[in-house]
Parts: structure tokens; C-alpha cells; sequence
């Protein structure tokens, strides 16, 4: 008779709890590191699309630092419509601010934009400019609500559109496309993460966490401070 070799119910149950052990211990940073990866490839993909859009539109109707606009959709229908692929454009505001809109992307992503202004309390409109703010969210569901500080830097990116601002505190924006916020920046590195209002950190507002990861290649540094 030939003795049948076989794996004893107890070997079995053991081998699964080692399995199940293991699995419990790396899939969260398997996890953590497919978001990165999510969050880098939609970054530099929108960092392009954005920008070759905004060179086609310069071709019908002149060098951008020219361009003005009325409100946020007279920009995106002068600038952006005819340019850019998207699936959706809601035209109404979205969020806090007076003159937010939404564009739902195909890949599945989606930008919120404004045309940058102040208005009193009465809602009239004070001041504006010519360019203003784009949140790129990597999964369009963390664009419907709005922006959201909360999401800054984490499953919200900052850029700007300034090419045609003056002011020295505009230096990183003048003359360029759609760039990873930079608004007052010192040019010093280390402030990214330190400056008090737009530093990549748990006491300000996150609005160079995009312009860290930029300048690393796209790539999220191993010292960013926030988890995805």
C-alpha cells in the first residue's frame, strides 16, 4: 500500500494564519504606495495636459501674458474649452468662494478653477485679476464639494495661473503657464515646508505641497510631511 502524504487540518489552519499575518502587515503600505503612485502620475499628467492647452489656445488668440477675461467662464470659453479633452463642465459655483467651477477630466480626475477676485459683503466684486487658482484632484470625488483645506496637499494640489501679475510676490508665476503654487515664495527650498501661511505642513495651508513634489521630479519625497 502506498502511505498518501497530505497536509494535517492543523498545518493547514497554520499556514493560513502566517498567510493572513503577512497580508495584515504589508497591505497597507502596499496600500499607501499605490496612492503615491496614483497621486504622481495624475500630477504630471495634469501639469501637461494643462499646459498644452494653454500653448494651443496662445496660437488663436496671442501670448498669454495678454489674455483677460471677464469672470471664470469667460476664461475657460475663451481659453481652455476648445483645448482641453474633458467630460463635464459644471457651470455653477462650487465650494465657498464666488467664482469656483469644476471640469471632470476622462481619466477620471477632475480640476476646480477660479478666475481670482474679492467681493464685499453685498457681493459685489472689488478687485480681480487675469489669472487665478487651479485644484487638481487625482479622483474627480474629492472635487465635488469644493475646495477644502482639509484636502490640501493630501487629495488636493495647488497651481496658479499668473502670467500677467506684476508684483514681485508673483515672480515664480510671470510669464508662465499653469505652475504648482508659488506666490510669495523665498526660493529657499527648506521654506516649502516651513513658510507660516503657504508651507507643506500641519500649521499652514499647504499650498507648496504641490511645488515640493514638482521639484522632486514629480516624484512625492520620503520626507513629505502628510499621508495620502
Amino acid at each position: 500500500m502506498k502511505k498518501i502524504l497530505a497536509f494535517t487540518l492543523a498545518e493547514v489552519l497554520i499556514t493560513l494564519g502566517i498567510i493572513g499575518v503577512v497580508a495584515a502587515l504589508t497591505m497597507p503600505s502596499l496600500i499607501q504606495n499605490h496612492r503615491r503612485q496614483v497621486v504622481e502620475t495624475g500630477l504630471k499628467k495634469f501639469y501637461s495636459t494643462i499646459n498644452q492647452a494653454i500653448k494651443m489656445a496662445e496660437i488663436d488668440n496671442g501670448d498669454k501674458i495678454y489674455w483677460t477675461a471677464s469672470d471664470t467662464d469667460d476664461f475657460f470659453n475663451k481659453y481652455l474649452k476648445n483645448y482641453l479633452s474633458y467630460l463635464k463642465y459644471e457651470n455653477k459655483r462650487v465650494g465657498t468662494s464666488n467664482d469656483w467651477r469644476l471640469v471632470y477630466l476622462p481619466d477620471g480626475s477632475a480640476f476646480l478653477f477660479d478666475l481670482y477676485g474679492t467681493w464685499d459683503e453685498d457681493g459685489n466684486q472689488t478687485s480681480k485679476t487675469n489669472g487665478g487658482h487651479f485644484i487638481f484632484c487625482p479622483s474627480a470625488k474629492d472635487c465635488v464639494n469644493g475646495k477644502d483645506y482639509d484636502l490640501w496637499g493630501r487629495k488636493q494640489f495647488i497651481f496658479a495661473f499668473w502670467p500677467n501679475e506684476t508684483s514681485t510676490s508673483f515672480n515664480y508665476h510671470k510669464g508662465r503657464g499653469v505652475e504648482p503654487y508659488l506666490q510669495a515664495w523665498d526660493g529657499d527650498e527648506e521654506s516649502l515646508y516651513t513658510a507660516s501661511n503657504y508651507g507643506c505642513n500641519s500649521n499652514a495651508k499647504n499650498f507648496y505641497c504641490t511645488a515640493i513634489i514638482q521639484h522632486n521630479g514629480w516624484k512625492i519625497p520620503k520626507n513629505y510631511p502628510h499621508r495620502l
